[in-house]
């Protein structure tokens, strides 16, 4: 029974200590994404980010073993966060024009949701981590091969007509990213969904 309880207590701290480590993780990424919001990449130190995180600069390195690193992981964090949510959506057995109208509504709300991260990645600063470069283009490459995989689809069953995938992908990528940095962003993200959806039925979709 001894030996049971032991063993008991020490799996409960095991878990109260990656519990531990896992919150403060995310307070860092929090405070960092915060920092780098309200100020450019090489203006933020880890200086700042250890204090404004309430840990001890050896701490944050623990954590993070640079300021690209920790940089690269907010970018990376949300790449894969809105990845995971399209990929879902897209497996189901939807119409082409559903897909769209769907993959537009996930795409505005999640950066709606995350709008500081959608500043960051707005800046023309991929030139000064390689990394995030790699990162910014493999994000644009998935996001227009989802595009296209729809549009291809919706040329298969009709509800698309046929038309030029590459070009078409390449217009509707460029058209989100306007909307999302020039449009009124105040409306819900739904109702900017089916705006946008509504402009592209009358161009290159059969509805």
């Amino acid at each position: 029974m001894t030996q049971r309880r032991a063993r008991s207590k020490s799996s409960s701290a095991r878990i109260d200590s990656r519990t531990k480590k896992f919150e403060r993780h995310e307070s860092i990424i929090k405070v960092a994404t915060n920092l780098f919001y309200d100020k450019s990449y090489h203006d933020v130190t880890m200086d700042e980010i250890a204090e404004a995180a309430g840990v001890a600069k050896g701490t944050l390195y623990l954590y993070f073993p640079s300021k690209e690193k920790l940089y690269l992981e907010i970018l990376e964090s949300s790449f894969e966060a809105i990845e995971s949510l399209l990929k879902k959506e897209i497996e189901k057995k939807d119409p082409a024009p559903k897909k769209l109208r769907k993959a537009l509504t996930i795409i505005f709300s999640f950066y709606m949701e995350n709008k500081k991260v959608l500043k960051i990645l707005g800046r023309d600063e991929t030139h000064l981590i390689r990394e995030h470069y790699e990162l910014t283009e493999r994000w644009r490459i998935n996001r227009i091969k989802l595009y296209e995989n729809i549009i291809e689809k919706g040329i298969k069953e009709g509800t698309f007509r046929d038309q030029n995938v590459r070009i078409s992908a390449l217009i509707l990528y460029g058209s989100i990213g306007a909307v999302m940095s020039h449009y009124d962003l105040s409306k819900p993200a739904e109702v900017i969904a089916d705006d946008v959806f509504s402009q592209l039925s009358t161009g290159f979709l059969k509805i």
